[in-house]
């Protein structure tokens, strides 16, 4: 199923946007851009829902990857508080990859929306990369479910 042509033009703009005029989608519904030679936004048109599927690989996790960095980045995805919206999450590799992930619904999303939200996206991205490169101490932030007013009974 082809994507719609507001679609089209808000990879286009993105595009402009980020000085990649070239950038657009396949026939497959995906765009491709290269952000660094470290990070590769990939943004895939979901047809039947109406959105984009923005994804890139942060980096590869170590081996035996320290407590705090995995708490880290648990935490940075508690409420999407450190992400901005975006999701983290493992692939099924070996080791496995830190993969960050967000959806854009298009329908009535303006253009002006899109790129910052990309933008916004390319940011956390980079923020989530120097994590890998040096952990940094957690600390206990005091949450809990009760600090919450909800109980685990």
């Amino acid at each position: 199923m082809q994507a719609p042509v507001e679609a089209h033009a808000l990879i286009s703009a993105l595009g402009q946007s980020l000085g990649e005029a070239s950038l657009q989608l396949d026939g497959e519904g995906l765009a491709f851009l290269p952000l660094s030679n470290e990070f590769f936004l990939h943004l895939q048109a979901d047809v039947k829902r109406q959105c984009f599927i923005g994804f890139a690989v942060v980096g590869t996790l170590p081996v035996q990857p320290p407590v705090s960095l995995l708490k880290q980045l648990l935490q940075a995805n508690r409420f999407w508080r450190e992400t901005g919206g975006a999701t983290l999450s493992l692939d099924d590799k070996q080791p496995p990859r830190l993969v960050l992930a967000d959806r854009y619904d298009w329908p009535d999303l303006p253009q002006e929306d899109f790129i910052e939200k990309i933008n916004q996206f390319i940011d956390v991205l980079h923020e989530t990369r120097s994590w890998l490169d040096e952990p940094v101490a957690v600390t206990d932030s005091g949450w809990s479910a009760a600090a919450l007013g909800h109980s685990l009974a």
